[in-house]
């Protein structure tokens, strides 16, 4: 899939943003609905609302847009 950049116009590479756990473990970014449940041990989450995000940047200029997918 092909896409334009918002901003300049060129071409824009599909890509992903690492999340890095205190313990070294690399993941893929994840948006989830609502606020944060913070708890003791860190965020409570709910896999069922994780929805890994994609995201665009710019060959040219940098720009990055973000999806959740």
């Amino acid at each position: 899939m092909s896409r334009s950049c918002a901003k300049c116009g060129r071409s824009m590479e599909e890509g992903f943003v690492v999340d890095s756990a205190d313990g070294g473990a690399s993941s893929v970014a994840a948006w989830h609905r609502g606020t944060p449940d913070r708890r003791w041990w860190g965020l409570k989450i709910r896999k069922a609302e994780r929805r890994d995000i994609t995201a665009w940047r710019c060959t040219s200029c940098g720009f990055i847009e973000h999806y959740a997918r």
